[in-house]
């Protein structure tokens, strides 16, 4: 395959999925529907019927709203409702306000809002249906927490946008490929392509500098970083990590006012694929062209994993996805070679594979630190050739196989976690 293919599938993929959100993507992207069907009807709400999937109600159970205090995929959903604008895409949350809040709660009240999850559908899933005196419309997001699938007014389908063949084929591609065809491409790619990248080091980063900054969430950035000043904890590249994304996560689940910059649809997956490597990067004094593609390469390792894990699922992305793509971009970007790449990310995986998620919520900034943190020690030890050797545990002959053996994980045995988890969860 090699580094003269086309590397527009590359691009489509990581854009498909790295953008701006403001909040976790699980309630934005219902509030988002219910942003769109209001648009379709002409009167007051009589109600609506939000049905999620097993991994959206997982992860928009607990997880706080920005510009509230509040959670829920009912509220998110009369939220979007009565205030989103599907104009401003996933900042949908942007405009709510006090009033906003009250007229939410009302509906909620009044009981005209249902939520339910269904046992059976894709990973990431959503579907309102909204009804006034007249009319019914209903909105379909599927498989992309940004990409409305069907819009049905009154059982005639008004809009549909199936996953093109395009999209297909470019996950086959990447599916397909091995990271040595992944690295070889990344690398020929002109850095004029990179514009997005260095937005979401600038978004990604100033949330962190909130979070250290102010008191939000569970305010473990902050915290960490205090222990730095006060030497409790040292300063290295690990712990800057770890204090960094600890910082922006606990802006993003703590339901602060600034948007993320996602990857893999997921923002705290965003946090946790550019912070690490703009820490050490700073800290090495890399230059800039270089740190774009290493974080380039790392959106592109994540979405690959999740080609076989999926989007969401029971084990935390955080660790399994993004931590792997980041300690890819490191060991890259410090200049490794095919096999240290390898060696990191399978140094990830033997470490943190099981790391369950049980929802998005303010405790995920301790396992997106973690994961964060591993990141850079994994590459740091491949450097020095510490590795796992081949065919032991998870591990398989070569790190294709290992995100292949994970996978089998995460769709055959740790999907039946998500019923228990969503049992504690609803208590």
């Amino acid at each position: 395959m090699g580094c003269h293919c086309n590397y527009d599938y590359l691009l489509k993929i990581v854009k498909q999925d790295v953008f701006p959100a403001l909040g976790c993507t699980e309630p934005v992207a219902v509030a988002f529907a219910a942003a769109v069907a209001r648009g379709y009807l002409k009167g007051n709400l009589d109600n609506m019927l939000i049905q999620v999937s097993k991994n959206v109600y997982k992860n928009g159970r607990f997880v706080i709203i920005p510009n509230t205090n509040l959670y829920g995929l009912d509220i998110a959903g009369a939220l979007g409702y009565l205030s989103g604008n599907p104009e401003n895409g996933f900042l949908v949350f942007k405009d709510v306000d006090e009033v906003t809040i009250k007229a939410a709660h009302e509906l909620i009240k009044s009981g005209r809002i249902k939520l339910e999850y269904l046992d059976e559908s894709p990973d990431v899933y959503v579907h309102i249906a909204a009804r006034d005196a007249n009319d019914l419309v209903e909105v379909e997001i599927k498989d992309n927490h940004n990409h409305i699938e069907r819009i049905m007014l009154n059982g005639e389908v008004v809009y549909e946008e199936k996953i093109d063949d395009v999209n297909c084929e470019s996950i086959d591609y990447l599916k397909n490929m091995s990271f040595k065809e992944i690295r070889e491409i990344c690398e020929s790619i002109p850095i004029e392509e990179f514009e997005f990248i260095q937005d979401g080091i600038e978004m990604n980063k100033k949330a962190a500098e909130i979070g250290i900054d102010g008191s939000i969430g569970l305010n473990i950035g902050h915290t960490l970083n205090r222990l730095v000043e006060t030497g409790m904890l040292g300063n290295d590249a690990p712990t800057k990590a770890r204090i960094l994304t600890a910082a922006a996560c606990d802006v993003r689940m703590g339901g602060g006012d600034y948007p993320i910059m996602t990857s893999g649809g997921s923002g705290n997956q965003g946090i946790g694929v550019v912070l690490p490597i703009l820490v050490v990067a700073e800290e090495r004094r890399i230059e800039k062209e270089r740190l774009l593609r290493a974080i380039f390469l790392g959106h592109v390792i994540n979405r690959y994993v999740k080609i076989y894990t999926g989007k969401l699922s029971g084990i935390c992305g955080c660790a399994i996805a993004a931590g792997i793509g980041a300690s890819a971009g490191i060991s890259w970007m410090l200049g490794g070679d095919d096999d240290n790449i390898s060696g990191a990310c399978n140094n990830m995986l033997a470490n943190l594979t099981g790391m369950i998620c049980d929802g998005a919520k303010e405790t995920c900034a301790l396992k997106l630190a973690a994961s964060a943190s591993e990141a850079v020690i994994s590459a740091y030890l491949s450097k020095e050739n510490v590795t796992i050797r081949k065919n032991v545990g998870i591990i398989g002959n070569s790190i294709e196989e290992t995100i292949r053996n994970v996978g089998m994980l995460t769709k055959e045995y740790f999907n039946k976690i998500d019923n228990g988890i969503i049992t504690i969860l609803n208590g």
